[in-house]
């Protein structure tokens, strides 16, 4: 695929081999609300089957909603996911496979929130920031580049610690400069590496959502809103306040071992490898507590919608932009394509008229998310036209009906995976991985050898997808 925003012959076709939904003209103008977190493991959420923790806000809005079980990330580490959700670009287009990589996206790239605003979006940004717009100012880089009327943004936790301890952040950071204003800065630095004492509007994703309640108490465009809430939970560290840490280490699953294969060393090099039980569980409880309060979070955002009587019409997106190991193959971390990282757990929820209470089975991709936003707000059918890959979510929303897509893909550097929904392949120079997803979701046999027409069918999908969408560029490209 060509950094343009020009329609390819072989993206068209691509397009039509999916079975995408025809653009429907609607009435309706529904505000759209992205809940993105950070590093969530879809085992952790109760409504999906966690025995450890409660999600009881994130429960609510998959009952209100559809489930896509199978949803799939376009990358495994934060920024790869986040700019090609941003671009409809996948991470081989970029170049783009791991944090680090890439310093600014293609100049002229074409982003969704640009055709939002074709369509008289109001778009805002708020939170955690992985894009990669280029420029030294970064919030004037998201909204002349990337298509933001407003943007609040800062770093993540684990960056913001380091450049924090390192001295290299200054008040002109967004949330370093709040902190400062209430002479908590000092607080901040001080409580590195031990569980915050701030109190939840100051502690970072609290103070993301006391920003987004201030958003929404002010907002007085007369046209529909697109907001993306970008949180740092629950990705490590888990420091959130002492309160929350309510787990025991006892009632932890701890880590699970494969049974019949070794992984190859560069599917997993971005992984740490962990052969310590109590390790495994304290990590867990930690990142349970975490989750905790991302969920409370969820609530008062919801709950802010409803005082302000905006609920009805605000379509709500939940999701992760991948997921983690917690022990899995006694491995944490992320940057690897088993189901623990691939699926970022996304619930959409617009009750007022989507279906209600239905997990749709056939695989999706997060990318997905961009015809489907594109559609609802009546955009301008060129800029549908732009990344025909992206297969609209609404006949599931609308009608509880898959949604075309047969196969979604994911991508590390030298590996893709494969999924038709049950059966997951892991293809790269050294691997050739099969793996029954329903009734092997850790991954753990590797059924190959078994299944020798499923691996030639999904390894066909895989030389299909990189025919059109293009062979996979260099990490550092731009």
């Amino acid at each position: 695929m060509k950094l343009l925003t020009v329609v390819t012959l072989s993206l068209l076709v691509f397009g039509c081999r999916m079975e995408g939904a025809p653009k429907k003209q609607r009435q309706e103008r529904p505000n759209i609300l992205f809940i993105e977190v950070d590093d969530l493991n879809y085992e952790y959420v109760s409504f999906n089957g966690s025995k450890v923790n409660q999600t009881p806000n994130v429960d609510a809005l998959a009952k209100s909603g559809v489930f896509f079980k199978n949803a799939v990330a376009q990358g495994m580490m934060c920024g790869p996911s986040r700019n090609s959700l941003m671009t409809g670009l996948y991470p081989h287009n970029l170049g783009f496979y791991q944090n680090g990589q890439m310093r600014a996206l293609p100049k002229g790239v074409w982003a969704f929130p640009k055709a939002l605003q074709k369509a008289d979006y109001y778009t805002a940004w708020i939170g955690k920031c992985h894009i990669r717009p280029g420029g030294k100012d970064k919030t004037r880089a998201m909204e002349t580049k990337m298509g933001f009327d407003y943007v609040r943004q800062t770093l993540g936790r684990v960056v913001l610690q380091k450049k924090v301890k390192q001295g290299k952040v200054t008040d002109e950071d967004w949330y370093i400069h709040y902190l400062d204003s209430i002479g908590k800065l000092d607080v901040f630095k001080n409580e590195i590496g031990k569980l915050s004492t701030l109190k939840e509007d100051e502690y970072l994703d609290g103070f993301f959502t006391h920003s987004a309640l201030q958003f929404l108490d002010k907002y007085s465009e007369k046209k529909p809103f697109f907001l993306w809430l970008n949180y740092s939970l629950p990705h490590d560290p888990a420091d959130v306040p002492e309160e929350y840490h309510t787990f025991s280490k006892d009632d932890m699953p701890g880590p699970t071992t494969i049974k019949n294969y070794t992984e190859p060393k560069d599917l997993v090099k971005k992984t740490k490898y962990v052969d310590n039980e109590d390790v495994v569980k304290d990590h867990q409880a930690g990142f349970c507590a975490n989750i905790s309060f991302m969920d409370k979070q969820v609530e008062r955002v919801v709950n802010e919608l409803k005082k302000r009587g905006l609920y009805e019409n605000t379509i709500i997106v939940f999701f992760s932009d991948q997921g983690l190991m917690m022990g899995d193959h006694k491995r944490f971390h992320k940057g690897t394509l088993f189901r623990q990282i691939t699926n970022p757990l996304l619930v959409v929820s617009w009750p007022a008229k989507f279906e209600k209470d239905i997990v749709i089975e056939n695989p999706v991709e997060l990318d997905d998310l961009i015809n489907t936003v594109l559609e609802v707000a009546n955009a301008p059918e060129k800029e549908l036209q732009v990344r025909e890959q992206s297969i609209s979510l609404l006949p599931a929303l609308e009608h509880g009906k898959p949604t075309g897509r047969k196969v979604a893909f994911a991508e590390i550097e030298g590996y893709v995976m494969a999924t038709d929904g049950k059966y997951r392949l892991i293809k790269g120079k050294d691997a050739t991985l099969l793996f029954d997803d329903v009734k092997d979701p850790k991954n753990l046999v590797n059924i190959a050898s078994g299944h020798p027409d499923v691996v030639k069918r999904l390894s066909a999908d895989i030389d299909e997808w990189f025919k059109e969408t293009g062979k996979p560029l260099p990490p550092k490209t731009y």
